[in-house]
């Protein structure tokens, strides 16, 4: 197996990350509701996606095309391997932000602190993601999206932005960077 991919089995830890912040968003819901919802059913749902699914699909054609498995099918498994790979590559950003939302949403519902709960591991998450894809980038890329990541959190907490709010403001970037990524995702696979 290429070397390049063990590099890809760790992009794993940030959907595998977001599938349990689903997980544990959906138990809240039920807490707060006291009854079954379609919230939580749903939080559930993508908790699925996002820690059996993909990491499945992921896998499968990783595998599939590294052993030369399904030969007729070789153009879908290299198409499904490029978006695997930008869906962790460049989603690891939008992942990042809602995972954040997530536990923001938490912390406003129960009023923890927003300190250790929200900002402490969105700066690991961000610091890992920066550190494992953009390590040998060019342009300093690495230490920018580093102060991307220290500058996002310094500016919530310098206005000292409730919970709630950065929730609302975690999930629209991640939006933002998810329709994004596709868009850049549709040119990139053009060009290719």
């Amino acid at each position: 197996m290429e070397g390049y991919r063990y590099q890809q089995f760790a992009y794993l830890i940030i959907p595998l990350t977001l599938g349990v912040e689903f997980f544990l968003t959906a138990r809240a819901e039920r807490k707060k509701e006291g009854k079954e919802s379609a919230k939580a059913v749903s939080m559930d749902a993508l908790g699925y996606l996002f820690i059996a699914i993909i990491p499945a699909m992921f896998l499968f054609t990783i595998f599939s095309l590294e052993y030369k498995r399904f030969p007729l099918m070789v153009q879908l498994l290299h198409r499904l391997d490029r978006y695997g790979v930008m869906f962790f590559f460049l989603g690891a950003w939008w992942q990042v932000f809602l995972i954040t939302a997530l536990r923001a949403r938490r912390v406003a519902e129960r009023g923890g602190k927003c300190f250790l709960e929200v900002w402490c591991p969105y700066l690991a998450l961000g610091g890992f993601i920066s550190a494992l894809i953009l390590w040998v980038a060019p342009w300093n890329l690495m230490w920018v999206s580093v102060l991307w990541f220290v500058g996002t959190c310094s500016m919530c907490g310098i206005v000292g932005t409730a919970p709630q709010k950065v929730s609302k403001i975690f999930i629209v970037l991640a939006l933002l960077v998810l329709i994004g990524e596709n868009i850049l995702f549709i040119m990139l696979d053009a060009i290719v």
